[in-house]
Formats: C-alpha cells, sequence, structure tokens
C-alpha cells in the first residue's frame, strides 16, 4: 500500500511540474522577464516545494532529521544531473554547447556552490548554536544573492526574444493555473513523505539513504519534468535557471528547517554522511557551470565529456552513500 501511495503521489507531481512550467514560459514572454530569472525565481522556488513540504513534515511530524536533510541535499545531487537528461534527449551534440553562457548561470551556480559548502562547515564543524552559524550564513548568502540576479536579470532580459506570434492569454489565467499546479504539487509531497518514512523503516536502508536517494528522486521530479519541457519549447535559460535556482531554494529551506527543529541547530543533528552528499553537489554544479563556459565540446557515446564526467561522480556518490548508510 505504502509503494502504491508513494507511486501515486510521484504521478501527481509530475503532471503538476507540465503544466506549471507551460504557464511559466507564458508568464516569461508575457511580461518578458528574463527567462533565467524566471527559472531562477519562480520555477527554482515552486519546484522545490515538494522539498519544503517534506522535509517540514520529517522534521515536525516524523522527528527524522536525517530524512529532510537527506532529502534536501539529495535532491541537490539529482538537479544537475538533469542536463545529462537534457543531453540524452538533445541529440545535437552537446546540451551545454547550445546554453548561452550568461552572467546569470555562473553567479547563480557559484551561489549554489557557496550555500553548500556553508552546509559542509555547519556539520563538520557543528557550531553550537540554537539557531547555527551556518544558517545565519545561508540566509544572507541567498537573499543577497538573490538580490543581485534580479539586477543581473534585468539586464539581460534586454537582449532576449520572447514569443509575441501566439494569441498571449490574460495574466490572472496564467497565475491560476500556476498557483492551481503549485497546490497540487504541495498536496503530493505531504502524501509522498509518510510512505518514504515507511519504506524507509520498512526495507530497512535507513533514513539517510532513504531521504538522499528514494526520496531525493522524487521530489526532484518537478526539475526533471520543467527541464524536460524547457527543452521542448527550445528555453535552456529557463531549465539551468531551475536546476541552479532549486539547489538554491533548497538549501534555503535548511534554514526553515531549523526554526521548526526544536532543540540544537538542525545541521548539528544529522549523520556526518550527508557532508558527502552536499561535496557532491558542488562537484556537479561545478562540472555544470564548467561545461557552459566550455565551448565546441566533443562528445563521447553521443553526449558531452561534462555529462560523461558527471555520471561517473554520480555513480560513485551514490555507491559511497549506500555504503553509508
Amino acid at each position: 500500500m505504502y509503494w502504491l501511495q508513494f507511486l501515486i503521489s510521484a504521478f501527481m507531481i509530475v503532471i503538476s511540474g507540465v503544466r506549471l512550467t507551460r504557464y511559466a514560459d507564458k508568464l516569461s514572454d508575457q511580461i518578458q522577464l528574463g527567462k533565467v530569472w524566471v527559472g531562477i525565481m519562480l520555477l527554482g522556488l515552486v519546484t522545490s516545494l515538494p522539498e519544503l513540504v517534506t522535509s517540514l513534515i520529517a522534521v515536525i511530524s516524523i522527528g527524522a532529521e536525517d530524512l529532510a536533510v537527506g532529502n534536501l541535499l539529495g535532491s541537490n545531487n539529482f538537479n544537475p544531473m538533469l542536463i545529462v537528461v537534457m543531453d540524452i534527449i538533445y541529440r545535437k551534440g552537446s546540451v551545454t554547447n547550445a546554453i548561452v553562457p550568461r552572467s546569470s548561470h555562473k553567479i547563480s551556480a557559484f551561489l549554489a556552490m557557496s550555500l553548500a559548502i556553508v552546509v559542509i562547515m555547519q556539520i563538520f564543524f557543528r557550531i553550537p548554536f540554537l539557531f547555527s552559524l551556518g544558517s545565519f550564513l545561508i540566509v544572507l548568502i541567498y537573499f543577497g544573492g538573490m538580490r543581485y540576479l534580479a539586477h543581473i536579470g534585468k539586464a539581460e532580459s534586454q537582449t532576449q526574444q520572447y514569443d509575441t506570434s501566439q494569441k498571449p492569454m490574460s495574466l490572472s489565467r496564467i497565475w491560476i493555473n500556476l498557483i492551481v499546479s503549485a497546490i497540487l504539487i504541495v498536496l503530493a509531497a505531504m502524501w509522498l513523505t509518510h510512505s518514504a518514512d515507511t519504506i524507509a523503516e520498512k526495507t530497512g536502508l535507513g533514513r539517510t539513504f532513504v531521504g538522499s536517494i528514494l526520496l531525493a528522486i522524487v521530489t526532484s521530479l518537478p526539475e526533471m519534468v520543467v527541464t524536460i519541457s524547457a527543452l521542448k519549447l527550445g528555453s535552456f535559460d529557463l531549465a539551468v535557471g531551475n536546476i541552479f535556482g532549486s539547489n538554491m531554494t533548497n538549501t534555503f529551506i535548511l534554514v526553515i528547517c531549523d526554526m521548526v527543529q526544536p532543540g540544537a541547530a538542525i545541521l548539528n543533528a544529522v549523520a556526518p554522511t550527508h557532508i558527502f552528499t552536499a561535496i557532491l553537489s558542488v562537484i556537479l554544479v561545478g562540472v555544470v557551470v564548467t561545461g557552459i563556459y566550455t565551448r565546441n565540446k566533443k562528445t563521447i557515446f553521443g553526449l558531452g565529456w561534462d555529462s560523461v564526467i558527471m555520471i561517473f561522480f554520480f555513480i560513485m556518490g551514490t555507491g559511497l552513500l549506500y555504503k553509508l548508510k
């Protein structure tokens, strides 16, 4: 029964994610915001709703801090791997050759890696504060970075072309569809968390591994659906912005978990294994942004060398997490 619940909630997340991308792209064309900014801010925020809901439920209702942190940091590993998925679907050479190397991509990648490094340091040193120093730094970097990205995005939007050939849809209808999609994602995520915790208990895999792998895969489904949909629409900036923006938002969600966690700071209460998960996310994001800024890459078995490197690190990292579970 719990596997059926898990699969149904995952299906709901996928369907809602498809609608979300379609209307986010329409919103970008309608109000002529930069697609990178829409990807980072709007899609990055909404597609991280499953991580937010599942992590909060894990902390408040279940008391499963490792499940919550594993979900967030594990999702930060699956998000960059969506570039590999894009590369497999694209089939016109390395997909990162087709992505314009914008300043906003470099800055958002740098912010995502910086936030992950803060998490690594907090878990490693376990600075003994009720509201951790790590959470304070995450808030500072996140909001400061978003403000700077808004400035960059406004400048970049002047150079982008928008689809004005189709009959414009009313803004109210676009926003209604975006909100309905977001609500469905939240409801599915609430159902998902309890089934994942049951799976962790029944299978003996443990909350750290289930959170970092199984739950992270499913809560990253909106990002995957959004990325594939954006690729089919030709909105590469929307896809990349969503990936880096989701990583930033996921790390910020740790601060919210820290606020509702009774007692010690949440990153002081979890297993050291999460350090390896966070390190892997830094490596994967670094490879993505390096690939975007390296032009005319050759392919290996139809994939860019950046995708091949990411596959190697992801498999090695997942194997290590399984052994440390």
